[in-house]
């Protein structure tokens, strides 16, 4: 038979290992909540900036079929004392195409001899798709834009 004093001890031990069960599988629980959160913040912040991403390259390329209709009048997209240094009827003529994007965009560097976009830049709301070409072939990079503090 067992003691009065040694049945108390095994209740609260089961009593421990009970309260013990549940404190693990709460922090199993919140740990889970917490790594789903940071994967779906992650994905959605990677399907908005593959989102800007492809919208920066539809523009570019309309940019550059504007430059080959510009090409047949003797001119070119580039005009460094027009906004963003395109040509206005070429912003148009984007603007038209590409259903008026949400972004701006800018020409940062044009070949004039090649007649090629060399550098160009569109910024959304939250983020900057920056393109460039050298000897090495294109790059695209991806900035994310986020505001810190607001006075």
């Amino acid at each position: 038979m067992i003691s009065e004093q040694a049945a108390q001890n095994l209740e609260q031990d089961k009593r421990r290992a009970i309260i013990r069960r549940v404190v693990i599988i709460t922090v199993v629980i919140i740990g889970l909540i917490i790594l789903a959160i940071f994967a779906f913040r992650s994905f959605k912040l990677y399907s908005e900036a593959r989102i800007a991403l492809r919208e920066a390259k539809n523009i570019k390329m309309t940019l550059e079929v504007a430059d080959l209709e510009y090409y047949g009048v003797g001119l070119s997209i580039f005009d460094d004392t027009a906004e963003g240094n395109i040509r206005k009827g070429a912003q148009d003529y984007v603007n038209k195409i590409q259903n008026n994007p949400e972004g701006y965009m800018k020409l940062t560097g044009y070949d004039s001899q090649m007649r090629k976009i060399t550098g160009f830049e569109y910024e959304t709301e939250k983020y900057i798709v920056r393109f460039s070409r050298n000897a090495d072939g294109d790059k695209w990079q991806i900035f994310q834009i986020k505001e810190l503090l607001d006075y």
